[in-house]
């Protein structure tokens, strides 16, 4: 599970830049037309009623409150990012913890209340982007952007054009979600053979697209390769593995194919439905999927490290 320490907000700094204009002041009154922060205050934390012992129940008092005392019309705030995104990111570090109910629940509170100001709104769409949906982002979670996704979607004050693609990145992030049964792939083998996905044979299928020679497939596999648990589980037969090749350079796969261990089934999308279909949605290669026998998503879009972690718990 990707979760997020309030002590690595500089790191993100780093990795994100989002800027937002704000509204009501002039530049004119800023010689040096920089924001004015010194009535920027620090979001107030929220303090749960000391009859609220469950913590599940604090927790949820919390991330739906959160909120409730930050100006959403001062878009000074988004000229903040130490405080800005600092308490966006603490917000989303407490929802891991949060009952699943209360999850969706207070991120639309959030939007709900951001809708205020229109810059303001469309700064936390572009923090839920770069925070939860780019692939580098050591916070990328898609079950906590979906909420986002469907609010965008839902609001009567965003144009319709402006819902085209988030409508789109909706329909991928609701395909193949953990507990969905996964969309079944027809793949061919070297030796030129056809085989589909319902058809393996396992209490567990780990599914690998990648493509050949690429850097982080070559450490993904070596990672796979060195992990005892999952070597164990395929040498049992309890682990399939299927690495696809989704794209169209067969020369390349072909020239690639020792990269694989022999113990994996490795085949390619002879005719890139996977591509051309989107029935999987690979913002970045490699991408892992973890798979019960009924072909049911365990996990999504995740690193070697909980796929360890996983079978090390449910040998």
């Amino acid at each position: 599970m990707r979760r997020f320490c309030s002590f690595l907000i500089g790191l993100i700094l780093i990795f994100l830049a989002i800027g937002c204009v704000s509204k009501g002041k002039k530049e004119s009154d800023n010689p040096n037309n920089t924001p004015a922060r010194s009535a920027i205050k620090p979001l107030e934390p929220v303090v749960p009623p000391l009859l609220l012992t469950d913590p599940q129940a604090r927790i949820g008092f919390v991330i739906t409150h959160y909120w409730e005392k930050f100006d959403f019309r001062d878009t000074m705030y988004c000229h903040a990012p130490e405080i800005t995104e600092q308490a966006f990111a603490n917000f989303i570090n407490l929802l891991y913890d949060a009952p699943t109910g209360k999850v969706s629940e207070a991120i639309h509170k959030l939007l709900d209340s951001a809708q205020v100001d229109e810059v303001m709104y469309n700064y936390f769409i572009k923090l839920a982007e770069h925070y939860l949906y780019h692939p580098n982002s050591p916070m990328q979670n898609e079950e906590f952007y979906i909420p986002f996704l469907e609010h965008i979607v839902a609001s009567p004050q965003v144009m319709d054009v402006a819902k085209i693609r988030p409508q789109q990145l909706l329909e991928l992030a609701y395909r193949n979600r953990p507990g969905a049964k996964a969309e079944d792939i027809v793949y061919t083998t070297p030796n030129g053979k056809t085989g589909r996905l319902y058809a393996i044979s396992a209490r567990y299928v780990l599914l690998m697209f990648h493509n050949p020679g690429c850097k982080e497939c070559v450490i993904t596999t070596s990672e796979l390769k060195k992990s005892s648990v999952i070597t164990a589980a395929i040498t049992s037969g309890q682990l399939k593995v299927l690495a696809v090749y989704p794209d169209e350079d067969l020369e390349s796969w072909r020239n690639h194919l020792n990269d694989m261990p022999s113990s994996w089934i490795n085949g390619y999308d002879k005719d890139l439905v996977i591509r051309n279909s989107q029935t999987y949605d690979l913002k970045a290669i490699p991408t892992l999927y973890l798979l019960d026998e009924n072909k049911n998503v365990i996990l999504k879009d995740i690193p070697v490290a909980q796929i360890h972690d996983f079978l090390a718990q449910n040998r």
